[in-house]
């Protein structure tokens, strides 16, 4: 009978600490997502930013509505290095629009703005194959297209061989295409 209750008393004492220390990670784990929320709600009132896609995300929104486009690419650039599948589509079609609407305001003749355009299409095929339903994504791939068409041929007023080598790397062995 004493074996019994000295049992009984070790697995009651193990139940209370393992209890105990379930409580104290749900509170950490609350903590940090009170933190992040806060962020969330605020960016500009932090100094640093807590390591979360949510988080990364939310400043990347923040820069751009500050016009600082490079540090937002950054930000999201965080974002997809995180591969949580959730934000991924996101953050693709954020970077695509920074891209984009950065060559949308340059003049046409700007060879920048080619580059720009194929990094925004690439960034919205990329949120497509995350996210197929994802009309804006969509709609915006459509317009980088009508920018840069993918068939150099189909537009005219554009030159073939600078197109052709902008898209390639050519080495001493070989030549690289682009995608």
């Amino acid at each position: 009978m004493s074996n019994t209750l000295k049992l009984l008393r070790w697995v009651l004492l193990s139940i209370f600490v393992i209890s105990i220390v379930v409580m104290l990670f749900s509170n950490w784990q609350l903590w940090q997502q009170k933190r992040i929320e806060a962020f969330v709600i605020a960016p500009e009132q932090y100094k640093t930013i807590p390591d979360h896609p949510r988080a990364h995300f939310a400043q990347g929104h923040y820069l751009v509505e500050h016009d600082e486009n490079d540090a937002a690419l950054e930000q999201y650039t965080l974002v997809l290095g995180s591969q949580q599948a959730e934000w991924l589509p996101a953050a693709y079609f954020n970077r695509g629009n920074i891209n984009l609407r950065e060559a949308m305001a340059m003049d046409g003749d700007d060879p920048q703005m080619i580059p720009l355009v194929e990094l925004a299409k690439q960034d919205y095929r990329s949120a497509l194959k995350q996210q197929p339903e994802f009309w804006d994504a969509r709609f915006n791939l459509e317009v980088a297209l009508r920018l840069v068409p993918e068939d150099p041929e189909a537009e005219t007023n554009l030159k073939k061989q600078e197109i052709y080598s902008e898209r390639s790397i050519e080495t001493k062995a070989f030549k690289v295409d682009l995608p």
